[in-house]
């Protein structure tokens, strides 16, 4: 860290000494020249703490690795994150379709599965409801909401 501050201590140094130079030069015959000067003064001050060893870069293969464990955590949260709205999205919509039968439950939950060619089957539909008499309704719906290719199951609770 304090060579850090050494660093930034040094540039900020050279940046004003670099710019009262360079407006009392006499004449526009040498100023590419003394900005060259100038300007391997400043980059051989930055890279001097550096090649002394005072400080340490960290390996490249270390970088590597820890960014692709971040982006790795990154992309399986998303993927979590998809299926979950997915799920959500097909609950809401099975919902809506209970209401049209006027069937109200307390709940629905949906399990999908997304295959190796991206297509998402439905594996299981479980359906909270009070009532015990709308309950081989709602499983007739939500049978043929999915085509048939959903584990219906149906909780009562009291």
């Amino acid at each position: 860290m304090q060579t850090f501050r050494l660093i930034a201590m040094t540039a900020c140094f050279l940046g004003i000494v670099i710019t009262i130079f360079n407006s009392l030069y006499p004449s526009e015959k040498f100023s590419k020249q003394v900005k060259m000067i100038f300007s391997l003064i400043f980059i051989l001050s930055i890279v001097k703490p550096i090649a002394a060893g005072k400080l340490t870069l960290p390996e490249i293969g270390e970088t590597v690795y820890a960014s692709s464990d971040y982006y790795s955590s990154l992309n399986d949260n998303t993927y979590d994150y998809f299926i979950r709205s997915v799920e959500n999205n097909i609950s809401a919509s099975l919902e809506a379709k209970l209401h049209e039968k006027n069937i109200y439950p307390e709940e629905i939950q949906t399990s999908i599965n997304i295959s190796d060619n991206s297509s998402i089957s439905i594996n299981e539909v479980i359906i909270t409801l009070k009532d015990m008499t709308v309950s081989s309704e709602a499983v007739q719906c939500i049978t043929k909401a999915t085509e048939g290719e959903a584990k219906v199951t149906v909780i009562l609770i009291n």
